[in-house]
């Protein structure tokens, strides 16, 4: 029994050995809202707006992962910090929404492991068909996902993705109207823990690397 034993705990400390995330671009979890805005605060090109409150903060304007942001969604239940969204700009920038998505999966795979899950984005999923009427068999994005359960050490869920889909995630009819989102989340906190192809001819510019510090 001593030698199944000894190949279960090599294969225990390689599991385990992925990094957690404790935060989201240096927020930790359960940080105040006072203390969140301080640190974004110090990041170069973010804009804030006139008016935020103590749970949702929506800001623009900056860059992660050294590529150029189009919005971040903050989010505070109870006044926690608990979700982290980027969306990154891909119009006019180098790269395709599908190449940038790429370069996000691959090098949070390198960071993290393969994905937990990994679904494709079709027109046949429940709640999205009405959205797109065009073929079923149709491609229109991805969503991978790493989540990392509750330990003796740490008591929360975390789930981290990277998504690549139309408006409010829903499956659109074309490469063009894609966009790639990031998200860190600390399931615990929220509550959750339960729980296209390119234009014929169209030259596809080449991907910005993805810079490994913020991810």
């Amino acid at each position: 029994m001593k030698f199944p034993l000894c190949i279960f705990l090599a294969i225990s400390s390689v599991v385990f050995a992925a990094e957690r995330p404790t935060g989201f671009i240096g927020i930790p979890w359960g940080a105040s809202p006072e203390e969140a805005k301080r640190i974004l605060q110090k990041r170069s090109g973010i804009k804030f707006p006139e008016e935020s409150d103590d749970y949702h903060i929506e800001l623009t304007g900056g860059s992660f992962a050294g590529q150029p942001v189009a919005k971040w969604v903050i989010e505070f239940p109870d006044r926690k910090f608990a979700s982290g969204a980027v969306s990154i700009k891909t119009e006019g920038g180098a790269g395709t929404p599908s190449s940038v998505y790429k370069e996000f999966r691959n090098q949070l795979t390198e960071k993290y492991g393969s994905p937990t899950a990994d679904k494709k984005l079709t027109a046949g999923k429940a709640g999205r068909s009405a959205v797109y009427s065009g073929p079923k068999t149709a491609s229109f994005g991805n969503v991978a996902t790493w989540r990392f359960p509750v330990t003796m050490k740490e008591k929360s869920v975390i789930a981290v993705s990277a998504e690549l889909s139309g408006p409010n995630g829903m499956p659109v009819p074309d490469e063009t109207q894609l966009s790639v989102t990031i998200k860190y989340v600390n399931e615990t906190l929220t509550g959750a823990a339960t729980n296209a192809s390119n234009p014929a001819g169209v030259a596809k510019p080449a991907t910005a690397p993805v810079k490994k510090d913020d991810l």
